[in-house]
């Protein structure tokens, strides 16, 4: 089914949002999820209509920056974040209204939180704690299986590793293409992904298309330090816009 002109033109300006996020300006992917969701009126409908979406951002992505991601870390987190995908799994299977958004909202203030302690007391090792990358693998996991929203997850750890831009490009692509392949069965399953989700994901395909060249565009042109100054920010915006919601 075709969407009107109208939700044409609203669902593809929200995944333009989504595209750019995911090739240049990591964290305003969470404008995307929210217009999306306020635009169909169903939060689960929503997150089946994004996620290939975003497999089709982050081959984008990969093809870019592919060769800058850091495979130890990338395999570090994956067994933790597959534990959180089955957690999101059964949380889908036992209530289609979970309300989750404080508990993200809440858990990225307190990784950026961790973050600023880290640097003021030099605890630089803490990022690099195998529990720590337990706790933030189960995390991302959880939270892209309730919501596609592991993006602020993501982005404030691989900055409080230290990585440089590329590196962090690189190991967010490749990380959220795997994990977003591994969460179709379970779309799939929960009705989430069906004939006419996937038709109305092909019709706001042009403005994830438009969003990955754009950021493309902008990630060349910002240096190290505003880089991560862009991803705390909306990582603390995305924060607040889900407790607020």
């Amino acid at each position: 089914m075709i969407p009107p002109v109208q939700t044409l033109i609203a669902g593809n300006s929200s995944t333009f949002f989504s595209g750019c996020s995911k090739t240049g300006i990591p964290g305003a992917s969470i404008l995307g999820v929210v217009l999306l969701a306020n635009l169909l009126d169903q939060t689960r409908q929503s997150v089946g209509v994004l996620l290939p979406l975003l497999i089709s951002a982050d081959l984008f992505a990969v093809t870019w920056y592919r060769r800058h991601a850091d495979w130890k870390l990338i395999l570090r987190l994956l067994p933790w974040t597959v534990c959180g995908l089955g957690l999101g799994y059964v949380v889908l299977r036992s209530d289609e209204h979970v309300d989750f958004h404080v508990l993200l909202g809440s858990l990225v203030l307190g990784i950026l939180l961790l973050d600023l302690l880290r640097t003021r007391l030099g605890m630089d090792k803490l990022p690099k704690h195998p529990l720590y990358a337990a706790l933030l693998g189960m995390a991302a996991g959880f939270t892209t299986t309730i919501g596609n929203l592991a993006g602020p997850v993501m982005a404030l750890y691989l900055v409080s590793l230290g990585l440089d831009k590329h590196a962090f490009m690189g190991s967010m692509a490749w990380f959220f293409l795997i994990i977003n392949l591994l969460k179709i069965p379970i779309f799939v399953h929960t009705g989430m992904i069906t004939p006419d989700s996937l038709q109305m994901s092909l019709s706001f395909l042009p403005g994830i298309v438009l969003g990955a060249l754009c950021g493309r565009f902008l990630f060349k042109r910002i240096p190290q330090r505003p880089f991560v100054m862009t991803v705390q920010v909306l990582a603390i915006a995305a924060a607040i816009r889900l407790m607020l919601s």
